[in-house]
């Protein structure tokens, strides 16, 4: 059996069809037996790219439905997988070290926030929020002020989300990070920025959430009125309501607790039928 495990995950290796190779991923993950976990180590441990990339996707998140029966042998494997200079093997090794969400994985992730690849630093803004310990480490919360001011903007947004929402930190330094990324280009870290000042109750906030509620606004901005629940924010809000603005948003619910949270406790839920 252990044989043609082995063979299963070569050819999976191998798959143009990104598709077919998640299935199995997601086939491993479901495992807890130690033959599955012994497989994807040995891929872990191979010299081809495609190979360890497949092996380190399956160990960052093999036996999550039995806690992760194997976590202290996967930890070392992952680690020692970050000394790899390959960006596509350094990038899987940081996100599976995210997805196991272990503290002790902090000095490795931190090693590699000024990595030249993108996608590099993509992965350390992701993984950062889930090994920067609780309470976050102050290198942790660092790192992503650091990652919020990246050259690339889907670093920002993910540095940003974390900071401003995955993690519970709130101090003058967080705070003007926060508010820094209100003039982000990219609307997304614009937009994360700007929740997480209001779940503070930073008044900086309010000005630009009540231009941006003025103009067409995404998810964020409206979830941002909700979290600030500013009166000043409710005729705008009552203006989406009107114009069917949740119609059209993936999560309506977020505009009637906006104006509920902004001082109207006489909304009505949306209409069904």
């Amino acid at each position: 059996m252990t044989d043609e495990l082995d063979r299963l995950l070569r050819r999976t290796a191998g798959l143009a069809d990104s598709e077919a190779r998640w299935r199995v991923v997601r086939e491993l993950h479901a495992r807890t037996d130690r033959e599955a976990f012994e497989a994807a180590g040995r891929l872990a441990g191979a010299g081809g790219t495609a190979d360890r990339v497949l092996g380190l996707d399956i160990l960052g998140q093999i036996g999550y439905a039995a806690d992760r029966p194997f976590l202290e042998e996967t930890l070392p494997i992952l680690i020692a997988a970050c000394d790899d200079d390959r960006p596509d093997v350094l990038t899987a090794a940081l996100t599976a070290l995210g997805h196991v969400r272990d503290h002790r994985a902090l000095p490795t992730v931190l090693a590699h926030a000024g990595h030249p690849s993108g996608d590099v630093r993509h992965a350390v803004a992701v993984a950062l929020p889930a090994v920067a310990g609780d309470p976050p480490d102050a290198r942790a919360v660092a790192a992503l002020i650091l990652l919020g001011a990246d050259t690339d903007p889907e670093v920002r947004d993910w540095a940003t989300f974390g900071l401003a929402s995955q993690l519970d930190v709130d101090d003058a330094t967080v705070r003007d990070a926060l508010v820094a990324r209100l003039a982000d280009e990219d609307g997304d870290a614009a937009g994360e920025a700007l929740v997480g000042l209001a779940r503070r109750g930073d008044r900086r906030a309010l000005a630009p959430l009540l231009a941006w509620l003025a103009d067409d606004p995404g998810n964020l901005v409206v979830e941002a009125a909700a979290e600030l629940g500013a009166p000043e924010a409710l005729p705008a809000l009552r203006r989406l309501k009107a114009a069917g603005w949740q119609d059209r948003d993936p999560v309506p619910s977020v505009l009637d607790a906006a104006i509920e949270a902004c001082g109207d406790r006489t909304v009505q839920g949306p209409a069904t039928g």
